[in-house]
């Protein structure tokens, strides 16, 4: 059956999964179907792989309150399209590329944001901000085992990431264990690609970088200083900031909450069974009250500067989820930044008045588009 609809369209745009309801996140869109009926916008959630471009069709799901389901429909192009698209692997992303890039070229749609690319390419344009870099740490493509062999002769620690990963999926922590007679050794901990937690040691740096080449394989990796952001009771931490668009086109903090890892791991996101926590507690336990604020501060600023000047750089953007470490001795680090933040963080730390701005923000954002569009 066809939707017919003369509110506009807001799509939004998800990777199918192998399910009877072939998309996550369905909690999320739901909420976001309510607060687009308050704003006269119907949303529908669909796959970029499902559209009948000659038609100007798209096989989508809608959902619908008074029976509490989703409900497979036809529906026309949207006008604006929220892209929630993730993509594990490049093979995962070549099989939506086209359709993904002939909606982004078809004059009558537009997108809420564009997708970022890979943490590289973000960090290679917030070092062109004076300021952003300051609290860059210092980054650099894994291009082959010479180049990370040359990381150890100056440094125990380095960290490494996968240049598309998330949720601290690849993430790997080695160590160099310096002995007597010359030969150091080395010891790996993190998580693999499937988030299982891995731990190895090793007695050369041959056999480490043999196995590591093993374990990552062609997937492209970022070596990076290891930073100690570690809280007193020795637990991984970082602060998630949600940054979005708000019904005036404008950046807004929408808030911010203390990811905690769970005990023994190298990383504090939560789908490796981590906690959240409010920001401004957890500091003040850490650090004390005049040191809190000062931190508080400094990731406010942050958190205000990163979006405008990555949009600048990159094209429009509609939020971001910006992730940033506090190490030991006080200082403040930029480690990630994410333009298809999740928003879980809210509930966890049942701050319900930004979890509801959290979810209502991209359709004000979408109103916003949609006015400046007619006008």
């Amino acid at each position: 059956m066809r939707q017919r609809s003369h509110r506009p369209l807001l799509g939004i745009m998800v990777t199918e999964l192998n399910r009877k309801l072939p998309f996550g996140s369905s909690d999320f869109y739901e909420h976001l179907t309510y607060h687009g009926a308050t704003k006269g916008l119907d949303v529908f959630v669909f796959s970029p792989n499902r559209i009948d471009w000659k038609q100007e069709l798209v096989r989508g799901y809608t959902y619908l309150s008074e029976r509490q389901e989703w409900v497979m429909k036809l529906f026309p192009l949207p006008s604006i399209i929220y892209d929630r698209c993730f993509f594990n692997n490049k093979e995962s992303y070549q099989q939506y590329r086209y359709h993904v890039s002939k909606l982004r070229e078809t004059p009558h749609i537009r997108f809420l944001g564009y997708g970022l690319s890979g943490k590289w390419e973000v960090d290679q344009i917030l070092q062109k901000d004076n300021t952003l870099h300051l609290y860059l740490p210092e980054t650099c493509l894994l291009t082959n085992g010479i180049e990370l062999r040359k990381w150890f002769r100056t440094r125990s620690d380095v960290f490494l990431k996968p240049q598309g990963g998330s949720q601290g999926r690849g993430a790997l922590h080695i160590h160099k264990i310096r002995s007597t007679d010359g030969i150091s050794s080395y010891h790996i901990k993190g998580r693999d690609a499937h988030n299982q937690p891995i731990e190895r040691d090793f007695k050369n740096f041959d056999s480490c970088w043999f196995w590591l080449r093993n374990l990552i394989g062609m997937r492209p990796y970022l070596i990076q200083e290891y930073l100690t952001l570690h809280s007193t009771e020795g637990m991984a931490y970082d602060v998630r900031s949600l940054v979005q668009k708000n019904g005036r086109g404008l950046w807004e903090s929408t808030g911010m909450a203390v990811r905690i890892g769970k005990p023994g791991s190298i990383t504090s996101n939560l789908h490796g069974g981590g906690t959240a926590e409010d920001v401004s507690s957890f500091l003040t336990k850490e650090f004390g009250d005049s040191k809190a604020n000062e931190l508080i501060a400094t990731l406010a600023m942050l958190s205000s500067r990163i979006p405008p000047f990555l949009e600048a750089h990159h094209g429009r953007l509609a939020e971001l989820g910006i992730d940033l470490g506090i190490d030991i001795y006080g200082r403040v680090w930029i480690l990630e930044v994410n333009s298809k933040p999740g928003r879980s963080i809210f509930a966890r730390t049942h701050n319900e008045k930004a979890r509801t701005k959290s979810i209502a923000n991209p359709i004000h954002y979408a109103g916003f588009l949609l006015h400046k569009k007619l006008s």
